[in-house]
C-alpha cells in the first residue's frame, strides 16, 4: 500500500488526528479521510505516518459493502 498524508490536524484537547491520505492499493487510486484517536501525540513526520498506515491498515482489512475484503 502507497499513500501520502495530504492534511492532518492534531487535536490535543479531544486526542484525535483527523488526516485525509491519498494512495493507491492493487491498482486502485483511494482518498480517505478520517479520524483516530492517538495515545501521544504524533509530534514527528514518521510518526504521523505511522498512525495514517496502522488506521488505514484497519480500515481495508474491513470487508466492503459487497461482501468482498479488499
Amino acid at each position: 500500500m502507497q499513500f501520502k498524508v495530504t492534511s492532518a490536524y492534531y487535536d490535543e484537547e479531544s486526542k484525535y488526528l483527523l488526516y485525509t491520505a491519498t494512495g493507491e492499493r492493487d491498482g486502485a487510486r483511494y482518498t480517505v479521510s478520517s479520524r483516530v484517536k492517538c495515545l501521544k501525540p504524533p509530534n514527528t513526520p514518521e510518526r504521523l505516518h505511522m498512525v495514517v498506515l496502522l488506521a488505514l491498515t484497519d480500515q481495508f482489512k474491513r470487508p466492503s459493502p459487497s461482501g468482498r475484503r479488499g
